[in-house]
């Protein structure tokens, strides 16, 4: 991490030790006394500040975000491959293959999903992908009539992940039976399988590709110098908003509020949890609190620890924050840990763990919403009325 000393004692420390060097026999050249007016601003200047700004948006999406869509592109392609085995020869070791591939699928998501901006808006992708619980009824209507838009706003709750986890491990209760359900006159389900992990795949290329340099290269819109101010539309302004959003809404209450009842009347429904049926909820969670904190730190997909938001903090005299910060993911973490899969079974005989994650993850949601939007001069433009 980098850190900042006031400019006024850098001053200080520059005059002392020119002083110091005139009184020494020496043979570095004297560097002759600074003539700028010292000043008593303790703030670091605006170059300073856009220049932090400019390595940590280079730092997200070169280290950070690409290689996340990067992983994600590779596990989706692995998952419509299986896929295409799968249906092509119906065997058990053929259908664990793709089930391995779907839950690979998943947690690679829980990285790449935290930047619903720019590419991935595009193309609708976090509903695209991860919209729960899924529609049982519309994918059977589906596959029963073969007349559908996967795209089509009716289709929402019918596709993505959670989709093919109901058609990879929720038909029946046993592998064995799951496949009988795809021999026979199962050509439907087999072809909607399919376009199902063929659209999931489709739309993860094509936000990658938004973003590279040999696409449409998002990156570079991202980085640009006219980016680089934290007003609304800038790169801070866009990551702070889009983390925000994500992490109330597809963290905090998809994965633990809702489906504890803290954000369904008190009423619990375990059946709202991510991937119902492969039973692998409290994986994907602790994953995506695990990419949120290495975002928030600036740490790659490489393990290289660059600039994140963690250094701006620090930057502008908030390390007390930023450490906060990081101090909370981990709590959240490691309240997490008291979870256990199938999450549903936990909901219905130990809520109060649940509950915990929640109020832990509460006051990550308070620090980044409240004080460090605040500190950072950050407008939040998505608002929520629940009390943060």
């Amino acid at each position: 991490m980098s850190y900042k000393l006031p400019l006024i004692l850098l001053l200080g420390l520059f005059t002392t030790l020119v002083t110091i060097s005139c009184g020494e026999d020496s043979d570095t050249p004297i560097t002759p006394a600074l003539t700028t007016p010292v000043t008593t601003s303790t703030e670091p200047s605006t170059l300073d500040l856009t220049t932090v700004r400019k390595n940590i948006a280079t730092n997200l999406a070169t280290i950070i975000i690409i290689p996340a869509y990067e992983n994600l592109k590779v596990h989706t392609d692995q998952l419509s491959n299986t896929i295409e085995i799968f249906n092509t020869d119906p065997t058990e070791a053929n259908l664990v293959t793709a089930q391995t591939a779907l839950k690979e699928s998943w947690l690679a998501w829980q990285s790449a999903s935290i930047y619903m901006f720019g590419p991935a808006e595009s193309v609708a992708l976090r509903k695209s992908l991860n919209t729960y619980p899924t529609d049982v009824t519309q994918i059977t209507t589906n596959i029963q009539t073969g007349d559908y838009i996967l795209s089509s706003l009716a289709n929402q709750a019918a596709v993505g992940f959670p989709a093919i986890d109901y058609l990879l491990n929720g038909l029946a209760t046993d592998n064995a039976n799951i496949i009988e359900r795809y021999k026979g006159q199962a050509d439907g389900r087999k072809q909607y399988l399919a376009d199902v992990a063929n659209d999931i795949k489709t739309r993860v290329d094509q936000s990658l590709n938004g973003w590279t340099i040999d696409g449409e290269n998002y990156a570079a819109t991202f980085t640009e110098d006219n980016a680089l101010g934290i007003d609304i539309g800038s790169s801070l302004s866009i990551i702070v908003n889009a983390i925000d959003l994500h992490f109330q809404r597809f963290v905090r209450d998809g994965k633990v509020a809702i489906p504890a009842g803290i954000r369904s009347a008190g009423v619990p429904r375990p059946k709202a949890i991510e991937a119902l049926y492969g039973s692998y909820s409290v994986e994907l969670l602790k994953e995506s609190l695990s990419a949120y904190e290495k975002m928030f730190m600036g740490i790659g997909a490489n393990g290289i620890d660059g600039a994140g938001l963690f250094d701006y903090l620090v930057a502008i005299d908030a390390e007390d924050l930023a450490i906060d910060i990081q101090a909370q993911f981990d709590m959240a973490q490691l309240a997490a840990n008291n979870l256990s899969d199938p999450l549903a079974d936990q909901i219905d005989t130990d809520l109060d763990a649940m509950t915990n994650v929640f109020i832990e993850m509460q006051k990550v949601v308070v620090l980044i919403k409240s004080d460090m939007a605040s500190l950072m001069g950050i407008s939040i433009t998505n608002q929520d009325n629940d009390g943060d």
